[in-house]
């Protein structure tokens, strides 16, 4: 008595099998998807915290280009070195002054703050939940205030949100993200951003 043996079809080669199966563990498995989108979220945070820690090394970079430029006015008719170093501390404070948010009041930087997020998000495909300006906003001596705004947006679009990032990131105008939290009981899941800037005041034009 003799044993035919079927012919088995070939599963191909054993990377693309344990691709298939990575593939069917990430659809089958949402803490699987929900912990490597936070990993990325988070990877993303600390890219923007590098980027704050510059923004931060600049404003303090601007104060004391400040106070150069403001030692530096009663000799600047001294000689051309000295005039040379009062026109480099110039443009150093003036192209840190252009990263600040400049107007006449706190209420018109929040206005434009409230529609530049509006803004990003759209242009992200993120939708808004809650956009305000935070009560407790930084109020310190000097001409240099802080003022923050709460960004809540739903999670599910997850590039999306790092696409608002981004745009935050890539801002002209200085934007800091103090804070992000993740909120995936919610329904829809979402994000909740803490955001700062920098307002300077300016005299309003007659």
């Amino acid at each position: 008595m003799s044993a035919v043996l079927e012919p088995t079809a070939d599963a191909g080669p054993a990377w693309l099998q344990s691709l298939q199966r990575s593939r069917e563990e990430w659809r089958a498995n949402p803490r699987l998807r929900w912990g490597v989108w936070l990993i990325v979220g988070m990877f993303f945070l600390w890219l923007l915290l590098l980027a704050q820690d510059q923004a931060d090394a600049w404003r303090a970079e601007t104060e004391t280009a400040r106070a150069e430029l403001d030692r530096l006015r009663p000799i600047q008719n001294s000689g051309p070195l000295w005039n040379q170093r009062s026109d480099d501390a110039h443009l150093h404070m003036e192209a840190a002054r252009s990263m600040l948010w400049v107007a006449p009041s706190p209420g018109l930087v929040e206005a434009g703050l409230q529609d530049t997020l509006r803004s990003l998000a759209e242009k992200s495909g993120v939708t808004v939940r809650e956009l305000a300006i935070l009560s407790g906003a930084e109020r310190k001596p000097g001409p240099t205030q802080a003022i923050r705004a709460r960004l809540v947006v739903e999670y599910n679009q997850r590039l999306a949100l790092m696409g608002l990032l981004s745009e935050i990131g890539r801002s002209p105008k200085l934007m800091m993200v103090d804070s992000l939290k993740f909120r995936p009981q919610s329904q829809p899941p979402r994000a909740e951003l803490e955001i700062r800037v920098l307002h300077e005041t300016a005299e309003a034009k007659p």
